[in-house]
């Protein structure tokens, strides 16, 4: 309103300014009172015309300047929400932060599964074999189903298991057992020496510790590291070894010991004397002892001994027992050669001089190559074996003749077919098991190791 009355004064001056002007300097006619009225609507019409513009520009700066000052508001709002988000990040990394390191620190928990998975391994191995005998029924049996589990519960103590199903079947009235072969805990003292301590394999022969059908060939393991050495053997008790830089090894053991028959069927037969650290008596201790050389790349000489005071230890009979036994094994390219001899001398109370000696020996020649690098290797074996063992209340003299292949498409698994010629074999020509006359026999095999 000030501003208008401000135009309409001006006006006004201006009309009567020019009404004082001289007449020279105004030829033309003034105009009338009506007509400066209605220049001077004219006039206040623009006026408000131009006052509506300045409230509608004053009111859209308004306007702006709300949505301005909204949008502060919600950019402030935004960049609190955004800082309390990285709090709470933060926080929820600091808590991770803090669960891990209480989880490491409990590494020895038996409730943290992490650290028990880390630390344990697990493996093991199985066999499957066919046995086509001319002169007896045939046969198929899933032989051996094993595992491992192994622990480090640091950098210098591992526990080591072995846990095997024989048979498929176990319990009352089956063939088969479950057996626990292997769990002791092995110290590492130095890099030189450790220890084990529980129940373990006896460093006796070439496969009493390895033994996985994959490490050897022929679809049954060798007849003289089954009834002269019996393999698999166990005991309980505690091992050192103890290697040098040069390739030698030494190991010995102190140990629960055998329980051998002395009446029967099985009299006097070092098989049946394995007691498996099943609730075995353990009246007497025995000791053995191994010396090992692999210096040489291919070569493996050894040569082990086991003694015993009393080899019948729940009998009244009392008879000491000593074995001895060495072998070479020498690989050169894909031929290898593996030999084995071993001896048991048992004195005292027997009954039959013809139980005192009992010995074995076998020779095996193998040339093993590759067939490519998609289907694997394949390898051809033959082995001769000699043993004498007592069984049946009589001395069994053995000779068999063998020859194989083994074929490996991966070196964890292996197929496996073999001829033994056994007419020469006592074992297998029996007339108290049924006049089994077994003159051959054809075996077929798989296993695998993990």
């Amino acid at each position: 309103m000030k501003l208008q009355r401000l135009i309409t004064l001006l006006a006004l001056c201006s009309a009567a300014f020019v009404a004082t002007l001289p007449a020279q300097e105004a030829p033309q006619a003034l105009p009338s009172q009506a007509e400066m009225w209605k220049m001077i609507q004219a006039q206040q019409k623009q006026i408000e015309a131009l006052s509506a513009m300045v409230q509608a520009n004053q009111t859209e700066v308004s306007t702006a300047r709300t949505e301005l000052v909204s949008a502060k508001n919600e950019a402030a709002n935004a960049k609190a929400e955004a800082s309390n988000a990285v709090a709470q990040l933060k926080q929820t990394q600091q808590q991770i932060e803090a669960t891990s390191l209480a989880v490491e620190e409990m590494g020895d928990s038996a409730f943290n599964m992490p650290a028990w998975y880390t630390n344990t391994s697990v493996g093991g191995y199985g066999e499957l074999h066919a046995n086509f005998n001319n002169g007896a029924d045939n046969e198929i049996d899933f032989h051996r189903f094993v595992l491992f589990f192994n622990h480090e519960y640091n950098d210098w103590i591992s526990l080591f298991t072995e846990f095997e199903l024989e048979h498929s079947l176990a319990g009352d009235g089956q063939n088969g057992e479950v057996e626990l072969e292997q769990a002791f805990i092995r110290m590492a003292w130095t890099q030189e020496f450790n220890t084990d301590a529980g129940v373990f394999l006896m460093p006796v022969g070439i496969l009493n510790e390895t033994h996985e059908p994959n490490t050897f060939y022929g679809v049954e393991r060798n007849r003289i590291e089954s009834n002269i050495l019996p393999s698999t053997w166990w005991e309980g008790g505690v091992k050192g070894t103890y290697r040098t830089e040069s390739g030698f090894a030494f190991d010995g053991t102190i140990s629960s010991g055998l329980d051998v028959p002395t009446t029967g069927n099985s009299a006097y037969r070092i098989r049946s004397g394995r007691q498996k650290v099943s609730e075995a008596t353990n009246d007497e201790v025995a000791i053995a002892g191994r010396v090992k050389y692999t210096g040489i790349a291919g070569l493996e000489l050894a040569a082990s001994v086991f003694y015993q005071d009393d080899l019948a230890q729940t009998s009244k009979d009392d008879f000491s027992g000593l074995l001895t036994t060495t072998h070479a094994v020498y690989q050169h390219g894909g031929f290898a050669l593996r030999a084995l001899y071993s001896r048991w001398d048992l004195s005292g109370d027997i009954d039959n001089s013809d139980a005192e000696e009992q010995y074995g020996y076998y020779i095996e020649p193998s040339y093993r190559w590759s067939v490519s690098e998609k289907y694997g290797d394949v390898g051809v074996y033959a082995r001769y074996s000699n043993y004498e063992f007592y069984r049946w209340g009589d001395i069994q003299e053995n000779e068999i003749y063998e020859v194989g292949i083994n074929y490996w498409p991966t070196d964890n698994v292996v197929f496996k077919a073999d001829y033994q010629y056994t007419g020469d074999a006592d074992e297998f020509q029996r007339a108290d098991a049924g006049d089994n006359d077994i003159d051959s026999i054809f075996n077929l095999g798989v296993g695998y190791q993990f």
